[in-house]
Formats: C-alpha cells, structure tokens, sequence
C-alpha cells in the first residue's frame, strides 16, 4: 500500500463493515420478497434457497473489493487483490453450481430411481453424484489457477509425470476403488440388504467408491474397506427365500386333546 493515510484506512474499514451490513440487509429484503411470491416446494422456491449462501458471499466479496478500492496500491498489490477476488469469485460460483446439481439429483432423478426395479441406479446414483461434484470443483481450481495466472498446462503436465509415483503411494486407495467395482459388477448385495461381512452383521447403508456403511444391528455404524469386503466370505441375509424355525413345546399329561389342537 503507497500514500494511504490513517483516515484512508479507517474509511476503507468502515466500508468494508458497512457493506457487509448492506449486503445482509438487501440479502433479506430481496429473499423474504421473493420467498413470499413463490409457491412453497416448486423449483423457484428450491432455487431461492440454494441461491442464498453464495448470492450474500458474491455481495460480501463485492462490497469488500469496493471498499478496498478506496486504498491505494503498488502494482503488486493490484494483481493480488484482483487475483483473490477471482479465486473467490470462482469458487462461489462452483458452490452455487454444486448445490443446484446436488438439489436437481435430489429432487427429480432419486424418486425416478427409487420407481425403478433394479437397485443398480440406487447405488450407482450417489457415486455419480459425488464423481460430478468432484469434476465441477476441480474445474473451479483449474479456472481459479488460470485466473491466477498460473500455466494450467504445465501443472496437468506435472501431474502426468507424477502419476506412477501417486498410482504407487495411493495402492490402497486403488484397491479400494477397484474393489467397489467388483461390488457394483457381481451385486452380492444391495443397499438395503441384511448382510453378514466377516465378524459384522448389519444392514448395508451406502456403497461408495472406497468403503462400504453398514448399519449393525445395535445401531451402530461401521465401515468397511472394499477391498476387504471383495476379499471376504458374505452372507446375504436377505436373499434367502424363506426361514425354517423349529420350535419344541413341552405339554403336561393332563393336556387335552382339544388343547393340543389349540395350541397348533
């Protein structure tokens, strides 16, 4: 900073705590209007709300960078200032594009999937859900870095040639994510179903692309790696066709043969 006074400081402070206070106060006014001229559960109303964190951090961003425009700067300064507020700016945008593609899968393709017979889309769904939320933030940092003025290029480049090294240190991970393959390829279970996993009796919760939740029949949750699962004998409680109980009754001498019948 070059030629700033005190009162330039104060100043920049002061609007950068009154713009905070503006952003939050327009962010009310504008979602309680809007919120109350739409229809509860349609997806205007789903939009508002995924709207409302990253709209009061994009108005907050803003009011700061403007504040921060009162101040004098070195060249240096400049860029980092504009290089911070394009990072920010790009990761709330990928926020906001996260939430809505998350609430999209929610509300529209989860009842579609839950209609159909097969669990396959059931436990597929949330692996794509995690893969594509995965991709939109990994764009946003490859954007933030291009922004940045960092060559994108030459860091995928050094992440290709560091591959083996990465392939070799994440082995288990490697192991795991093929073992959750193996799962999806030979079902011996669905999400849902009674399973006995080594020493774990439970029913299964979620299948993801490194470890298995089951939820055991205390209540308690335990997860299990794919890669020891797919190495494991198991039991799928809930596939057997039917269950033979035998029950032994001990009757006294005096018992009728009317109380016999009875008690068939």
């Amino acid at each position: 900073m070059v030629n700033n006074s005190l009162s330039d400081y104060l100043i920049a402070i002061s609007l950068i705590i009154v713009s905070i206070l503006l952003s939050k106060l327009l962010y009310n006014v504008v979602y309680n209007f809007i919120e109350k001229h739409t229809s509860k559960n349609t997806f205007p109303e789903i939009l508002i709300k995924l709207l409302k964190e990253p709209l009061l951090f994009a108005l907050i961003i803003l009011g700061i960078w403007y504040s921060l425009k009162t101040l004098n700067f070195s060249d240096r300064g400049e860029k980092f200032i504009s290089t911070v507020y394009y990072l920010l700016i790009t990761f709330d945008i990928a926020w906001f594009v996260v939430r809505f593609i998350d609430s999209v899968i929610e509300r529209y393709i989860v009842p579609f999937t839950k209609e159909t017979e097969t669990k396959l889309d059931d436990q597929l769904l949330p692996l794509i859900k995690k893969a594509i939320k995965a991709l939109i933030w990994i764009l946003a940092i490859l954007v933030a870095l291009n922004n940045a003025g960092y060559d994108v290029g030459a860091i995928v480049a050094s992440l290709g040639i560091g591959g083996l090294a990465f392939a070799l240190a994440a082995k288990d991970t490697l192991a795991n994510f093929f073992g959750s393959i193996t799962i999806f390829l030979d079902e011996p279970f669905a999400i849902g179903d009674r399973v006995i996993l080594d020493k774990y009796e439970g029913f299964v919760e979620e299948i993801g692309l490194r470890s298995t939740r089951v939820r055991l029949l205390n209540g308690r949750v335990v997860t299990i790696a794919n890669s020891i699962i797919v190495n494991t004998p198991i039991e799928n409680v809930s596939s057997e066709p039917s269950r033979k109980v035998a029950i032994t009754l001990g009757l006294v001498y005096s018992t009728t043969y009317e109380q016999i019948q009875k008690t068939m």
